[in-house]
């Protein structure tokens, strides 16, 4: 659930893409040629990232925003990071637009190269940077936001 939370705009969407993948697995399991659980379970993420990403492709809104404005290229302060707990840093992922979330999910989280995920999302190499950097600074901002952290 928490991957298809990731690459969906919903919990409605994820739950649908959870049962579709779970259906899939159930019906694909003999196909399956793995020999360890790992496998399996990277088997089943990679149905369920493929079947998100192609319910947003039929959805196809355009995500972009205007958020050049935001200037965050400073350094930031590592040690915060160190105060996030999983639930916090994942509820921030969850509220960066669908497009950077998939983008950020798929190179930081999958190490996707930018070639890769403009392959899967079908969008240039250069958008995917410009997302990735987009994401990054919409995080950074509301980490700061979170902390109050003197600009």
């Amino acid at each position: 659930m928490t991957v298809a939370k990731v690459y969906t705009n919903s919990n409605e969407d994820a739950q649908d893409i959870l049962q579709d993948a779970l259906i899939i697995v159930f019906e694909k399991v003999s196909t399956f040629k793995g020999e360890n659980p790992a496998a399996f379970y990277s088997w089943m993420k990679k149905i369920t990232i493929n079947l998100a990403l192609g319910l947003n492709r039929k959805k196809s809104k355009t995500m972009e925003s205007s958020l050049d404005e935001l200037n965050i290229d400073r350094p930031f302060d590592a040690q915060i990071l160190e105060k996030l707990g999983q639930q916090e840093i994942m509820k921030l992922i969850y509220s960066l637009p669908l497009g950077y979330r998939q983008v950020f999910a798929l190179f930081v989280i999958e190490g996707y190269s930018h070639k890769e995920i403009a392959k899967k999302l079908d969008i240039k190499p250069s958008t995917s940077r410009s997302q990735l950097i987009r994401a990054k600074r919409l995080l950074q901002k509301e980490i700061e936001q979170l902390y109050k952290i003197a600009i």
